[in-house]
């Protein structure tokens, strides 16, 4: 939309002529050679405000953009400066059906494919809309609305919340770039949008609806959206592209140069020193409040008028626009000082000046004055809505207007907060009292002022001495047989009118408790069963308890279904409550059910269900708790079991089963071995064997004889064993040969923490030392010992094979302080106070140190990579492997103070066995192999029977895992048949 300067001021002109009062805006036209084009903003918006309305079409949406979404075949574009939240219009409808988005192998096709599901109630599921938000580029949007909600929108276009909406909408965001590309998604769906649909520069939104009359219970909901505007050009940065800015001084260059829907201005002809000037000012934070001095915020479209637009674009910097010698000018509302000179000396303009008489306009007229300001803003200190700033008034002048207050209205359509709309309304309310207006012909010094300059004025006549006036209108031409003149119109203006005054006033957003129409209450629901008696009959009921803290809900509907049926059958309905209410269903079978609440407000809209899905009933049927806390002790032979008794009233018995597996075994697989009664929580078996122990708990026959669901278990890995065997010892002492990791073998080969610095490693001369740094007078320093360390074996032990083993140490450990030893001791023997006596004190009153045996084994060849078990710390114990490896851990809490270690061994022992066969018949040779190998070659003794006179017989490969036996008569193999019987003693059974 293009608009000639000349059009342009023909509509200021008619603007002028409609005002009709003396401080409204100020344009000059004619053949004069020089004209100067002023257009106040402020002046127009006030006379405006005094004016009636003259009403017509569109005056909203043509001066704020739209509010609710457009349809129509002629709508006009929307512009967006700034950020500001605004709908768009709907530039296309489309619908298809559930069906044919049943493609593939989805479950929806394999149901309709199958009979299972019709086609009938599917079609125009989805409608496909189009929404135009700008007919230009933006920089983003960025919040989307449903319905005045925000929405939350996954990267894939899923709206996620609010909830209701969750897989019912997506939307796509296209930011109208001039190479933009048709949505593909779009263009799949519906096939009457093609890949020629780009819409470029045009911001839109593509949304998918799928039809849900409980998440659309109002039919389809609006759409709008916070979007940062239009990117624009920067003077200040030439070099730089265009980007988005809400400063309103580049904003109003933009529509000056912009085609298409500004005036189409050639750049050659913008005043970018104006420009500029302005935007420092509007971009300045040294303001009262901290805040950006004026923001530019909103949006309208192309069928506003020009000069409306221009002025109101004004009024979000309370300033002055004008056209002057060719170039456009602007200035921001800031006191600026009076002009001055190519000396720089400021210019005062006196009666030597004059080539005019002076007309002077003294005061308003009662109907153009004002002493109060009201007005609007919209930004998102106001929900985005259109909201009164609090009033700006000042009580001396509504004392000089005789204590009666007369305010007009200030429309603010680009200003989006409370701050900024009464810093300029203040403004527009000072400026307003400044009201003598003096127009005159000045002479050739006039030609250094020009429009919105403020200038010095010196009259005798009229008592001024250089008061300060503002250039509303500027013209020049020949006068009076070609004398040069410039005609001026001056308005009184002082720096007072633009100082900041913090009255103490902040806006408050009119907040409302009533509930939103699309905002339900959530409610909680908790669920519990018990068995009930009712009319001789055990009964089980469901028992839900719904929690509400809102007192804005109309009804509470309760419903419940058998898990995996359609369709939910209801519980009731409450009516309005605060609290906890509940609702039984007695008669309820053991099962899953999905139980859900939700609530209803008082418009009837539907808020989210509340789902419990799957829960469980259990009441009959309900088998007792799970046994907790089962362990055991294992003491020689014998078990000790123990557990936490199960707290179930109707509990009868429990049972103990057993299986030889030590990993793997099932509680159905293993045998019963004990029935425990309640009031008992022990068990004491004997003789127990190697495996894994379970139990249950079990209820009386009125209960079901239900049994717990989970096993408690518990796993035994080796019993306590009978006459023993050394099978090896490891001795580290006297020489430690092992790895030291924190410790140390002290002068008397024992070992002890690592500690400080010794006699061979210290630097300087001997005769320096034993001052200062040593005042025990010990050769060695010494600096403490660490708080703990570890030696480990020199050597691991390595069975061979896997056996049940016992494994006992020798350890002899004493403490040793350091400081408390009688050469070490400081201060008198005399003042020693130990109590007992003694040189070196009592050790065995101290607890300051500690020494830990450790072992890990394995059951793999630790020669390969064998997988070992933790560190463990043991005493006497019973354990199953193939190989060990031992350390010893020391620690201590004081740092003079270690444990001395003197004496260090482990031994391994066996158990005694016996194994024996019999009634082994054979004819010359047989091989006995034992049913588990021994860890040593046993002894063994035999018995043959039916040998013949001159048999003789003969024991060879005697091992630890069996022996041959071979029988001759005379010198050759017998040809007798003989029996055998042997018994083998010896220890250890090799396990796999």
């Amino acid at each position: 939309m293009g608009v000639s300067l000349k059009s342009l001021a023909k509509a200021v002109v008619r603007v002028v002529v409609h005002a009709a009062i003396t401080f409204a805006l100020t344009l000059t036209l004619g053949p004069t050679a020089g004209t100067a084009y002023a257009f106040s903003a402020l002046s127009y918006e006030t006379s405006r405000a005094l004016r009636p309305s003259l009403g017509g079409r569109g005056g909203t949406e043509r001066k704020r953009g739209y509010e609710v979404t457009q349809r129509g075949s002629t709508i006009s574009h929307q512009i967006i400066y700034g950020k500001m939240k605004v709908a768009g219009a709907r530039i296309f409808d489309g619908t298809t059906d559930k069906a044919s988005n049943a493609s593939g192998t989805g479950l929806l096709k394999v149901l309709l494919e199958s009979g299972t599901v019709s086609e009938t109630g599917l079609e125009n599921t989805f409608l496909h809309r189009v929404v135009a938000f700008a007919g230009h580029e933006i920089e983003s949007f960025e919040q989307i609305y449903i319905n005045d909600e925000v929405a939350t929108i996954s990267p894939s276009g899923n709206v996620t919340s609010p909830s209701r909406y969750q897989g019912k909408i997506n939307i796509y965001k296209h930011l109208g770039e001039p190479d933009q590309a048709a949505d593909p998604r779009l263009v799949t769906a519906v096939p009457a949008w093609t890949n020629e649909h780009r819409l470029r520069g045009i911001a839109y939104l593509y949304c998918v609806f799928e039809f849900d009359v409980d998440a659309f219970p109002n039919s389809v909901p609006e759409i709008t959206a916070v979007i940062k505007g239009k990117k624009v050009y920067d003077p200040r940065s030439p070099s730089a592209a265009n980007a988005w800015s809400d400063n309103p001084a580049l904003c109003v260059r933009d529509y000056l140069t912009a085609t298409g829907y500004g005036l189409g201005e050639a750049a050659a002809n913008i005043n970018d020193t104006a420009f500029t000037t302005a935007a420092n000012i509007c971009d300045e934070t040294n303001t009262d409040a901290g805040t950006t001095r004026y923001t530019a915020n909103g949006a309208f479209t192309t069928s506003i008028e020009p000069q409306e637009l221009i002025a109101d674009l004004m009024t979000s910097m309370g300033g002055t626009i004008w056209y002057t010698q060719g170039y456009w000018n602007v200035k921001a509302a800031k006191w600026t000082a009076p002009v001055t000179d190519v000396n720089g000396a400021t210019i005062v303009l006196n009666e030597d000046d004059l080539r005019s008489g002076i007309s002077l306009a003294t005061r308003h007229s009662r109907r153009d004055n004002f002493n109060t300001v009201n007005g609007t803003f919209r930004g998102d200190e106001s929900n985005w809505q259109v909201t009164d700033f609090p009033p700006v008034t000042n009580a001396a002048f509504v004392t000089a207007d005789g204590g009666q207050e007369s305010s007009i209205d200030y429309d603010l359509p680009w200003t989006d907060n409370s701050i900024e709309a009464r810093r300029t309304a203040r403004i527009v309310l000072e400026r307003n009292r400044q009201q003598l207006t003096l127009t005159a012909s000045f002479g050739l010094r006039a030609f250094q002022v020009q429009t919105g300059d403020n200038v010095r004025i010196t009259n005798t006549r009229l008592g001024w001495t250089n008061k300060e006036f503002e250039v509303v209108s500027w013209t020049f031409g020949l006068r009076n047989e070609y004398d040069l003149q410039v005609e001026m119109t001056l308005k009184e203006i002082s720096e007072s009118v633009f100082d900041e005054v913090n009255d103490g006033i902040v806006y408050e957003r009119d907040n409302t408790t009533l509930l939103s129409p699309f905002t339900v209450p959530d409610l909680g629901i908790n669920i519990s069963t018990e068995l009930r008696r009712v009319k001789g009959k055990t009964l089980g009921v469901l028992l839900i308890d719904i929690n509400n803290t809102s007192t804005l809900i109309d009804t509470a509907e309760v419903e419940f279904r058998n898990t995996g049926e359609t369709n939910f059958t209801s519980l009731g309905t409450l009516g309005a409550f605060v609290g906890t209410e509940r609702v039984e269903h007695v008669g309820v079978e053991d099962g899953f059910y999905d139980i859900r609440v939700r609530a209803t407000n008082s418009f009837g809209v539907h808020g989210d269900f509340n789902t419990v899905s799957n829960y469980y009933v259990e009441t009959i049927t309900a088998p007792p708790a799970d046994v907790t806390n089962f362990d055991g002790n294992v003491v020689g032979s014998n078990l000790f079991l123990s557990w936490t008794p199960v707290p179930d009233l109707d509990l009868a018995h429990y049972t103990i089963r057993y299986s030889h597996l030590t990993s793997g075994a099932v509680y159905s697989e293993a045998e019963n071995i004990a029935q425990v009664p309640v009031g008992s929580s022990t068990l004491a078996l004997q003789n127990a064997g190697v495996g894994t122990y379970f139990i249950k708990a079990v209820d009386d026959t009125t209960s079901g004889s239900n049994s717990s669901v989970n096993p408690a278990v518990f796993v035994v890995t080796s019993i306590g064993i009978g006459d023993l065997n050394v099978v090896a010892t490891l001795t580290e002492n006297p020489s430690f040969a092992g790895v030291k990791s924190g410790v140390s073998i002290n002068s008397q080969g024992y070992i002890e923490l690592a500690e400080g610095l010794k006699f061979d490693s210290a630097t300087g001369l001997f005769d320096d030392r034993g001052q200062d740094t040593d005042p025990v007078g010990l050769f060695d320093d010494f600096t403490g010992y660490g708080s703990s360390g570890i030696y480990y074996f020199s050597n691991g032990l390595d069975l061979g094979q896997k056996y049940t083993s016992r494994l006992t140490f020798s350890l002899t450990s004493t403490r040793f302080d350091r400081t408390a030893s009688f050469d070490s001791a400081t201060g008198n023997f005399d003042d020693r106070g130990d109590g007992v006596a003694l040189f070196d004190g009592d050790p065995t009153q101290y607890s300051d140190t500690s020494v830990s045996l450790q072992l890990r084994h394995t059951d793999d060849d630790p020669t390969g990579t064998p997988t070992w078990s933790d560190w463990q710390a043991f005493s006497v114990s019973d354990i199953t492997a193939r190989a060990f490896e031992f350390r010893l851990v020391l620690s201590s809490t004081d740092t003079n103070v270690t444990p001395l270690v003197s004496v260090l061994s482990v031994t391994i022992d066996m158990q005694d066995r016996t194994t024996s066969g019999s009634d082994i018949t054979f004819t010359g040779t047989t091989n006995i192999t034992f049913d588990d190998a021994f860890a040593a070659t046993p002894a063994i003794g035999l018995s043959l029977a039916n040998l013949t006179d001159g048999d003789r017989y003969t024991m060879t490969n005697k091992t630890r895992t069996g022996f041959t036996i071979n029988t001759f008569t005379g010198g050759s193999a017998s040809t007798n048949a003989v029996t055998l019987d042997y018994v083998a003693k010896g220890y250890g059974k090799e396990l796999t």
